[in-house]
């Protein structure tokens, strides 16, 4: 959680909260005790604005913020968990975003491309963002988004184990002793054909072209090799 300093304590900041374009100015990362005690967060005004912006098409999520709504002004329990305020939802204490590509994609770049964050991981991604935010599957959708980001691919080393060395395959010693065979698929349809087998002989580098229905099965793929080849 981010909330503003009272000037008595002194915190460690990792990040640097004012040039954050989703939370206010003047904010600091606060210890998890002193998190513990709080219960709101303060964000910037036009975030907020994009945030009901995004939910008047999330059909969903205005059908829970009427059922809260109609329950608080009965008086009723309020499902655990939900809370609403300002017309807009928290679940688990935690701003509810609206099933949104482009605000999530938004709140992915503050919280992994800009500078301050620094392209962390998947695990810490979604740790900065689950301390003020929450939506729908966030945890597969931020693993997504953080396993496609260019800058990682390229400047990041991999974890992995070390690729094992190539195992070439054995030179063929006759003609159709060994062939490859691979299909083009998705061709404009020419006489209710829309794909070719290629089957290639490995010696001679002979090649047989062999058309196919979109619809074809492994039978009918068997049945032609063994007419054509």
């Amino acid at each position: 959680m981010l909330l503003q300093s009272d000037g008595n304590h002194q915190f460690y900041d990792p990040f640097d909260i004012n040039q954050h374009p989703i939370l206010r100015k003047g904010q600091v990362l606060l210890s998890n005790a002193i998190i513990a005690k709080a219960s709101l967060r303060k964000f910037e005004e036009d975030f907020l604005l994009s945030v009901k912006e995004a939910a008047m098409e999330d059909e969903k999520w205005m059908q829970r913020k009427e059922e809260l709504e109609t329950l608080t002004k009965e008086e009723r329990e309020v499902p655990k968990q939900w809370s609403i305020s300002e017309g807009l939802l928290y679940y688990k204490d935690l701003l509810f975003i609206p099933d949104n590509e482009d605000l999530q994609t938004l709140i992915a770049k503050c919280c992994h491309d800009s500078k301050i964050a620094a392209h962390f991981g998947q695990e810490t991604t979604l740790e900065i963002i689950t301390r003020d935010l929450n939506w729908k599957r966030i945890t597969d959708w931020v693993n997504d988004y953080v396993r496609s980001c260019t800058t990682c691919q390229q400047a990041k080393a991999p974890r992995h184990a070390r690729f094992a060395l190539l195992s070439p395959l054995q030179v063929p010693y006759a003609a159709w002793a060994s062939t490859s065979v691979d299909f083009i698929t998705q061709l404009p349809n020419s006489a209710g054909y829309t794909q070719i087998m290629v089957v290639v002989d490995r010696f001679t580098k002979m090649a047989h072209f062999i058309r196919l229905q979109e619809n074809t099965t492994a039978k009918e793929v068997t049945e032609a090799f063994l007419k054509e080849v």
